[in-house]
């Protein structure tokens, strides 16, 4: 399958958690809509962006807001923003399409914190 990407905002620093998605759940806002009008899963999840998807393609670059829920024994919700960064499908197919963003902003400080304690937590149990 291509993948599609803006390789100067490509940035793997941090260690990626990988998810089930059938027990993760994403809302996404894309720039400019009034309300979370999308949603899908996440694959993978570090503390500077994610894997997910959705049932349409978000254009390369596009400006988003998320809402996630990650699984667990203490389920967690963060709240972000960022932009799409990469394409992991071919957008051509019918079906959710996987994507890739980075974080820019989180809602509250909170987030951030929550995030960071639970990768913490996966990924030494992985």
């Amino acid at each position: 399958m291509p993948t599609s990407s803006i390789p100067s905002e490509e940035n793997r620093s941090r260690p990626r958690l990988a998810l089930a998605p059938m027990y993760t759940f994403v809302r996404v806002r894309p720039e400019g809509r009034q309300r979370f009008c999308l949603s899908g899963h996440i694959y993978d999840i570090s503390e500077t962006g994610m894997r997910f998807e959705v049932d349409r393609t978000i254009e390369l670059g596009t400006h988003l807001d998320i809402q996630a829920t990650l699984p667990g024994a203490q389920r967690i919700d963060i709240h972000a923003s960022g932009h799409v960064v990469r394409l992991h499908d071919d957008v051509e197919d019918p079906g959710p399409i996987r994507m890739g963003m980075v974080f820019e902003t989180f809602s509250r400080q909170a987030d951030q914190m929550r995030l960071s304690d639970y990768l913490e937590t996966g990924l030494k149990a992985a």
